[in-house]
């Protein structure tokens, strides 16, 4: 997982390869998009030419792992009950 470190006045430094996967450019802007209590995205600032913000929160690469909620047809819990709960 890419990583920086804050310095004594606040800033980072973006890594050069999330840089270029968001479509950053010297002078452009970013913006930190709470995702849930505590973490934050950055996305790339309304004025940069890396897109509009709400294309790359419709994409949000690596975020989340992808997870697979189907189930398999011999899963016990598609199986018909014998007997009613009661």
């Amino acid at each position: 997982m890419p990583s920086a470190m804050v310095t004594f006045n606040g800033r980072i430094t973006l890594p050069s390869h999330v840089r270029k996967q968001l479509g950053l450019k010297t002078g452009d802007s970013v913006e930190f998009v709470e995702i849930e209590k505590g973490r934050f995205a950055i996305t790339p600032g309304a004025d940069s030419d890396a897109g509009s913000i709400p294309e790359s929160l419709n994409d949000p690469k690596g975020w989340f792992p992808k997870l697979d909620f189907s189930l398999a047809p011999d899963d016990p819990l598609l199986k018909e009950l014998d007997e009613p709960i009661h």
